[in-house]
C-alpha cells in the first residue's frame, strides 16, 4: 500500500486500514520523513513518485499495489502508471481534501469497467441526508 503524508497525518495507524484487514507492507511518501516516528510495518519514503511505486511493487511480490492518496493517484495517472481504479462511493460529502480528478484543462481519462454491477455508461445513486450523530 502506498499513501501520502496528509493521509498519514490524519490517520497514523496502519493497522486500522481497511478496518484492520490490511496485511502487507505500507509505504508513506513524504518530503519530511525525519519528522516521523518509526512505526512497525511502515516505511517512510522521500523519493520520486515513480520510484516509490517501484519500491512498493517490489515489496508486494507480484501482488497489486493499493494507492490511497488522491495526490499520488493523480500524479500516477498523469505518468501512465495506473492500471486500474477501484472507486468506492460512500454516502458522505467531504467539505475539504484533495480532489483525485482535479485536472483543469487536462484531457479526459476514459475508464473501462473491470467488474461491478451493470452500470451501462453511468452509475446513478440517490442518497437522502442522514441525521447528524
Amino acid at each position: 500500500m502506498l499513501g501520502g503524508r496528509d493521509g498519514w497525518d490524519a490517520y497514523p495507524d496502519a493497522s486500522a486500514t481497511y478496518g484492520g484487514q490490511w496485511q502487507g507492507p505500507v509505504f508513506v511518501l513524504t518530503h519530511r520523513p525525519e519528522e516521523l516516528k518509526p512505526v512497525d510495518g511502515v516505511t517512510f519514503l522521500n523519493c520520486d513518485v515513480a520510484e516509490a511505486v517501484r519500491i512498493a511493487l517490489d515489496a508486494a511480490g507480484g501482488k497489486n499495489l493499493e494507492v490511497l492518496s488522491p495526490s499520488i493517484g493523480r500524479q500516477l495517472l498523469e505518468r501512465g502508471l495506473i492500471d486500474e481504479i477501484d472507486l468506492h462511493i460512500a454516502p458522505v460529502l467531504l467539505g475539504d481534501g484533495i480532489r483525485l480528478f482535479d485536472n483543469p484543462g487536462g484531457s479526459p481519462v476514459r475508464l473501462g469497467l473491470v467488474n461491478g454491477s451493470d452500470p451501462s455508461l453511468v452509475v446513478n445513486v440517490r442518497y437522502r441526508l442522514a441525521a447528524a450523530g
